[in-house]
């Protein structure tokens, strides 16, 4: 963004950021660190800061594998489930799934990448078993003051535009962010983590946001980027085969074989699905059975270096090492 415009941004936000006429949300309150929600009850820990009377920003953590979507909100903010509104989804770490109902497609936001709908049940994240952090913008322009409706107009931050901008791709519009975006999302979160946040900050870095998000900052998917069910079903089918039992091996050719594909198919559409490759994925699953075996059996390390798919003890503990940074003896010692 060029300097003058971040300084109209300054001074126009500055302005109704001291207008005792604009206190329709109490900041200080609305920010205190918020805990305890609920998805497909498992806990999720968020903070929410509202910088405008109609716009929120969701930073949050979500530790195990989830779904949400209109018909499956967090609990504890029901009260805004069926409320109409525009809701930005960036993904600062994990990844999660986007299914585009409508479309009958799959995308995945990985690190930097942005989805933008509104709050309705054609667009579902499903979140993978890592851990995920995002950052998300929810707003809605009819509940905001006039004022602050004037002031993001000013900058084509509009409802209309915000429209045009999901109706590009139908229902959701996903893409990769900007260094610019990433820099104000990174410094949001990061204020917002340790309490340092304030009503000026938010309200300045958000509308920037905004406006970076509906003048073309973000570089949209391309159509190859996206996944078919039957890609996404091909996929699954092949890391149930895997997770049946890691132990046994098999090569990408000999899952292919039994899933009637060839083998760089089967490839190209799983690393799409789980953001891995195939042998990363069977290593890492491998590694996470060996982890839980030395903590909760008595097996040498040996025994569970076989049982895992690894007949030279050497070559798995030194990539137990390189995944959890300690020996497995050392491991097994910590957690005993």
């Amino acid at each position: 963004m060029k300097n003058k415009e971040l300084n109209d941004f300054e001074r126009i936000i500055k302005r109704i950021t001291d207008d005792p006429n604009l206190s329709g949300v109490d900041f200080e309150q609305i920010t205190e660190h918020v805990s305890g929600f609920s998805l497909d009850h498992d806990s999720m820990n968020a903070r929410i800061v509202m910088p405008y009377s109609g716009m929120g920003i969701f930073y949050f953590g979500v530790p195990h594998s989830s779904e949400m979507s209109a018909d499956n909100f967090p609990k504890g903010l029901n009260a805004i489930k069926n409320i109409e509104f525009f809701k930005l989804n960036y993904c600062l770490s994990g990844r999660v799934e986007v299914f585009l109902k409508g479309k009958g497609q799959y995308a995945y936001l990985e690190e930097g990448m942005v989805a933008f709908d509104r709050n309705d049940t054609d667009t579902v994240l499903s979140f993978s078993r890592d851990n995920y952090r995002g950052f998300g913008l929810y707003f809605n322009f009819d509940i905001m003051t006039e004022s602050e409706r004037q002031v993001l107009s000013s900058f084509g931050i509009t409802k209309e535009a915000s429209l045009e901008l999901i109706n590009r791709d139908e229902t959701c519009f996903l893409g990769n962010a900007s260094a610019e975006f990433r820099s104000i999302v990174e410094s949001l979160s990061t204020k917002i983590d340790d309490g340092s946040i304030d009503l000026f900050f938010a309200r300045m870095q958000v509308t920037r946001m905004a406006y970076l998000l509906l003048h073309d900052d973000v570089i949209p998917l391309q159509k190859s980027e996206y996944t078919t069910a039957g890609q996404r079903h091909l996929a699954g089918e092949a890391e149930n085969i895997i997770l049946k039992d890691p132990g046994v091996h098999l090569t990408a050719g000999d899952i292919a074989a039994r899933l009637n594909c060839t083998a760089p198919t089967l490839k190209k559409y799983f690393r799409k699905v789980y953001g891995v490759p195939m042998y990363t994925y069977l290593q890492n699953v491998r590694m996470e059975r060996a982890e839980t075996k030395l903590r909760e059996s008595s097996s040498s390390i040996a025994d569970i270096a076989f049982e895992v798919g690894y007949q030279n003890q050497s070559k798995f503990c030194s990539l137990f090492k390189k995944t959890y940074g300690v020996t497995p003896s050392e491991y097994r010692r910590l957690n005993s």
